[in-house]
């Protein structure tokens, strides 16, 4: 009976380790991989991964940024110690779809440096062979921190 217990509180423990990030947003939807791509970059610190869920064109810019790190802070111009990552649902248009193409808005909480930082970025998604990949991201052009 013990052994049972034992075996039980394991695959319970085991199971938590390896859980995916919560997501506002369905399974396999543009929403749901534009999320999973910044977590990855953000938060697992997995360029491999956020490569995986981009065209092959975005996988090489990301690439040449060489780490994570490099490409959240020079690339996508944001900065974060912890983020939470959202699908913006302000408004009444979550996504812009057309047939393979969707545009998706994020919505970025969290600090840097002991400072609340909240950002906004718009992903641009295109559908390869039933798959949909990153291909770009949009600054917030009413952001203080955006580039021109």
């Amino acid at each position: 009976m013990k052994l049972i217990g034992s075996l039980i509180i394991s695959v319970l423990l085991l199971g938590a380790c390896s859980e995916k990030p919560k997501s506002n947003a369905h399974w396999g939807t543009p929403e749901h991989i534009a999320t999973e791509f910044f977590h990855a970059l953000y938060n697992e610190k997995d360029l491999e991964r956020a490569k995986s869920l981009s065209t092959e064109e975005f996988a090489a810019l990301l690439d040449s940024y060489v780490t994570p790190r490099q490409v959240a802070r020079t690339l996508m111009n944001m900065s974060y110690d912890t983020v939470t990552i959202e699908v913006n649902r302000s408004g009444q248009n979550l996504r812009q779809q057309y047939d393979d193409d969707a545009d998706v808005t994020l919505v970025f909480s969290g600090e840097h440096d002991g400072k609340k930082v909240d950002n906004l970025r718009t992903v641009s998604m295109v559908k390869k062979s039933g798959k949909w990949l990153v291909t770009e991201v949009k600054t917030d052009p009413f952001s203080s921190t955006a580039t021109y």
